[in-house]
């Protein structure tokens, strides 16, 4: 039997994630991230997307293994567009501007 854990990851990087992801949503009920903000990527052009769970597409600029270029995020499971960060399955991220809405094509 394989196990298939997120992001291609082994069982030992996806507890850790996990571990650390449930400690930042802890934290979040009590108090605005700040300190984890200071070295978080930055997402432009911001929007949400849909796969089989919801994530964030945009233009990161100081990712850690990305650098910067347009990607989609991993899960989103926290999100504060007024105050400008979301925290993913593997990371905080400091949300620039949103996307421009795009037209309705269907009017």
């Amino acid at each position: 039997m394989t196990i298939l854990f997120p992001g291609g990851g082994d069982s030992a990087s996806t507890i850790a994630n996990l571990r650390a992801l449930a400690d930042d949503l802890e934290r979040m009920t009590m108090f605005q991230p700040n300190g984890e903000l200071e070295e978080a990527p930055s997402l432009n052009g911001w929007s949400p997307v849909m796969r089989p769970v919801g994530g964030l597409s945009g233009y990161v600029e100081g990712h850690p293994l990305l650098g910067c270029r347009h990607v989609v995020t991993s899960e989103v499971f926290a999100i504060d567009a007024e105050r400008g960060w979301a925290r993913t399955f593997s990371r905080f991220y400091r949300l620039g501007d949103a996307a421009a809405p795009t037209k309705d094509l269907s009017q």
